[in-house]
């Protein structure tokens, strides 16, 4: 099956996010930057690809670790975001499923919370295998699916009983590759080996009533289901997530926990 309404409304839902994704979601995925450059060896001289790169912090902590960094990503806006921040630090457009570069053009690539909007996650780890030289090492990061996720268990657990998914375009499962097993045998099946899993403790984070308002701006796979629903389900499921994630407040701010793994793997020779 193909997503093409489904990738669209991610393309569309991230350029229009690019502006304020820094004061968003970038809040809680930059937490698992770090990590992930030190996954991909990002050293002085290293060609590293940061693949769905977003308003491009990974390829600007590459490039300031002394990497050669650029960074790819399907929104013109968060290109263009990314090139005013890190201006010395090339980004472009370009599709995480067809990447715009040549064969074993890389030492590294890193894509931090890209894996889960894609639409074709088996063709997005092939790509990132012929971009990388032999030897060469990819770095992802993915969010841990609920059960295990509070933060996914209650909005998703909440969606899935209230909301009218046949108003959604079809798409991926998001949390397909949310395991260690699954992601590894992802990576191998695309020619990688040596896979090694880290657990992030990342934490969402909103002011008391505010949790709808504040994750709608953060995750594009919810706002596409919600900008769907009629107004008395919406209604429904922002006041079922308010009374779930009382549990999770303290001093006026809710806390949710959102835990995510980060990945590496070697390419194959």
């Amino acid at each position: 099956m193909t997503y093409h309404a489904f990738k669209t409304a991610e393309k569309d839902g991230w350029g229009a996010r690019a502006s304020g994704y820094n004061a968003s979601t970038g809040l809680v995925t930059t937490g698992a930057i770090p990590t992930l450059l030190a996954m991909a060896e990002a050293v002085p001289g290293r060609r590293v690809l940061d693949l769905c790169c977003g308003t491009g912090r990974a390829a600007g902590a590459a490039a300031a670790l002394g990497a050669e960094a650029e960074g790819i990503d399907i929104s013109e806006g968060m290109v263009t975001t990314a090139q005013a921040a890190f201006p010395g630090v090339p980004f472009a457009v370009g599709d995480a499923e067809a990447i715009p570069r040549p064969g074993g053009a890389y030492d590294a690539v890193i894509c931090s919370f890209g894996v889960m909007h894609a639409s074709d996650p088996a063709a997005m780890f092939a790509e990132m295998a012929r971009v990388l030289r032999p030897g060469g090492r990819v770095a992802l990061s993915h969010w841990v699916g609920p059960p295990a996720s509070p933060l996914f268990r209650i909005v998703f657990g909440t969606m899935r009983e209230h909301a009218d998914m046949s108003l959604v375009p079809p798409s991926p499962p998001p949390f397909a590759l949310s395991s260690v097993e699954a992601m590894g045998d992802a990576l191998e099946a695309a020619g990688f080996e040596s896979v090694m899993a880290a657990e992030l403790p990342l934490v969402f984070e909103a002011p008391e009533g505010a949790f709808a308002a504040r994750f709608r701006q953060f995750a594009v796979r919810a706002a596409v289901i919600l900008d769907a629903q009629p107004k008395p389900v919406l209604d429904e499921i922002e006041t079922a997530w308010e009374a779930q994630m009382a549990a999770f407040l303290s001093d006026g701010v809710y806390r949710i926990p959102m835990p995510a793994l980060a990945f590496s793997a070697t390419r194959r020779g």
